[in-house]
């Protein structure tokens, strides 16, 4: 049985996928699930420090491959443990991502990507 944290930072991370990622909506939701000190690893390059080096590097992502946002359809396989979350995201036309997440507070503090 998954517990409360778990539960709620899960809702949290499909949030931030579902609404802030595909919609771009890098002030508003997608920010509010980041800590301000967030540190982010992604795809093997260097470290982003903070929510908004995060953003940028998210904004300079998403020009990179067409100005919108690859969007995740869903979240097949996803649990966690205490501060911890694991979730698997589908994107249209078949690609993944796995993302592991460590919360504070409700909004990620450390959040490592592969796709």
């Amino acid at each position: 049985m998954v517990d409360d944290q778990v539960s709620r930072n899960l809702k949290g991370m499909d949030d931030l996928d579902f609404t802030g990622w595909n919609r771009a909506d890098w002030d508003g939701v997608f920010a509010h699930h980041h800590t301000d000190d967030v540190l982010v690893d992604w795809k093997g390059q260097p470290p982003t420090r903070g929510v908004r080096e995060h953003i940028d590097a998210m904004k300079a992502y998403v020009a990179s491959v067409g100005g919108t946002p690859p969007q995740i359809t869903s979240h097949p396989i996803a649990f966690g443990s205490g501060e911890w979350t694991c979730v698997i995201g589908e994107f249209e036309g078949g690609g993944r991502m796995v993302t592991v997440a460590k919360w504070h507070d409700g909004a990620i503090a450390e959040e490592y990507i592969w796709a």
